[in-house]
């Protein structure tokens, strides 16, 4: 059972400008003197960027730096190493916008909002992450990176505060990229790939986390970056009997999060949250929705208690049942599963289930039709077109909205999310059954930036809070 302490990406590598800079430029040269009789050895999970050498080379990680100048007070350097490619193109998580610029919500039928993307050189206080066109695909833009020495590609940005997901493409002919398969950053590796092995589903996307700089208006997203060590998690990749798994046949991943100082021992069994993405891959929320740090900061800062978080992969299940072979597999053998492995909860209050996109599909199956089985629930940007179809109030049981109205429920997205009206809709129809639906919007549209925060608002304001009394 591999197990992966939760890395710590994009460490800012200089000290800020005015009487800090002094003073440790200062201390830097009284160590210079003691370095001469010793030999101080870095501890490798101690290293300020992922992918850093020992021997003084220039790392090939992402090179986050405080600058201390606008438009955000940080540049980050990302860097690929290839000799013989002949163009080298990084996708990353950055265009932005005005929330209270856009000129309208996209229309039923996906039209995306028509407002040009702002490079991250033009950002300004407020501005939120947004792909252009702000659609649920990843319109990120593509752009071409430097060669230098050594066949060493560069791009330097400068971003706010929050975690940017990137990844590259080598040779790519294609100028949408369609036919063209991204990679990870092989100096800055996603945490299941291991000297080029790989446990489970491949994840071809990368991370850095920029700190802020709020003299420049950036919002301080120190929730999401990496806790000290000694407060961080622990990540496994795990293989399970699913039975009713067609790919795999007979079995199935996911990932399982632990708290620091997790003890199997202790008194009080964990609660338990089982976390879905939108791909289905049991990667995306370790990887591009930080939630390991995420639940590091909030565990670590007493905002929540300490929990096991699940996050599977949800394909791989007979399409042609829809949603109910996942969650027959989930309820009959998933969850038998981690609690045969884990110390945690067996009592239905003590889960928890969330999601975006089609995990938040998934989500409100489990909500509707089996409610029971989980005390809180956190639906995060339901997509409307090919998802769970929400049914009329009327179509409801009694023993259904009985069991709806002893749930903790949570409906989140972005205001600009162009699926925004489905997820009001569940808002208005949940609490017109007068179920305790929290909303959760904020400005973003249907990509992390704003999933990220949704987990975080899921967790302190309704997971694992008492039941509604009935």
């Amino acid at each position: 059972m591999p197990s992966f302490a939760l890395p710590s990406f994009g460490t800012p590598s200089r000290t800020p400008p005015g009487p800090a800079r002094r003073r440790a430029t200062a201390l830097l040269r009284t160590l210079a003197v003691l370095a001469a009789a010793l030999v101080l050895t870095a501890a490798a999970g101690a290293a300020a960027h992922p992918g850093r050498t020992s021997g003084g080379t220039p790392p090939l990680a992402p090179d986050v730096v405080h600058t201390g100048t606008g438009p955000t007070g940080y540049r980050v350097t990302f860097r690929y190493k290839d000799p013989d490619a002949t163009r080298v193109q990084i996708k990353g998580e950055w265009y932005f916008a005005d929330p209270y610029e856009l000129a309208a919500l996209s229309t039923d039928d996906g039209t995306a909002l028509e407002t040009p993307g702002t490079p991250p050189t033009r950002w300004r206080p407020g501005d939120i992450p947004l792909a252009y066109p702000n659609s649920p695909a990843a319109n990120w833009p593509v752009t071409d990176m430097k060669r230098g020495p050594g066949g060493v590609w560069t791009y330097t940005t400068p971003l706010p505060s929050g975690v940017f997901t990137y990844s590259f493409y080598v040779d790519c002919a294609d100028d949408t990229q369609a036919t063209c398969t991204a990679a990870s950053d092989p100096a800055n590796p996603p945490w299941n790939e291991h000297d080029g092995k790989v446990l489970g589903t491949v994840e071809r996307t990368s991370q850095v986390y920029v700190p802020a700089d709020t003299r420049f208006g950036t919002v301080d997203a120190a929730w999401q970056g990496p806790s000290p060590t000694g407060r961080r998690g622990t990540l496994r990749h795990l293989t399970y009997p699913a039975p009713t798994s067609v790919t795999p046949p007979g079995e199935n991943h996911l990932s399982v999060y632990t708290p620091a100082g997790y003890d199997p021992r202790r008194a009080k069994p964990y609660p338990t949250l089982y976390l879905f993405s939108g791909d289905a891959t049991e990667m995306d929320w370790s990887t591009q929705g930080d939630a390991g740090h995420i639940l590091d900061h909030l565990i670590a800062t007493g905002q929540i208690p300490p929990m096991v978080v699940v996050m599977p992969n949800t394909a791989g299940f007979p399409a042609s049942t829809g949603y109910a072979s996942f969650d027959r597999n989930l309820t009959d053998t998933l969850i038998p599963y981690l609690e045969s492995h884990y110390h945690v909860s067996t009592t239905a209050g003590d889960r928890a289930a969330a999601g975006l996109g089609y995990g938040a599909s998934l989500t409100n199956s489990l909500l509707f039709d089996h409610t029971s089985a989980f005390g809180s629930y956190g639906v995060f940007s339901p997509g409307r077109r090919g998802n769970y179809t929400l049914p009329a109030a009327s179509a409801l049981t009694d023993a259904q909205v009985t069991a709806l109205s002893a749930a903790r429920v949570y409906v989140g997205g972005g205001w600009q999310d162009p699926s925004h009206d489905y997820h009001a809709d569940e808002v208005s129809l949940l609490s017109g059954l007068g179920v305790a639906v929290t909303p959760g919007f904020v400005n973003g549209g249907h990509s992390w930036s704003a999933w990220r925060v949704n987990l975080k608002d899921f967790l302190t304001h309704t997971a694992f809070f008492p039941p509604v009394a009935g």
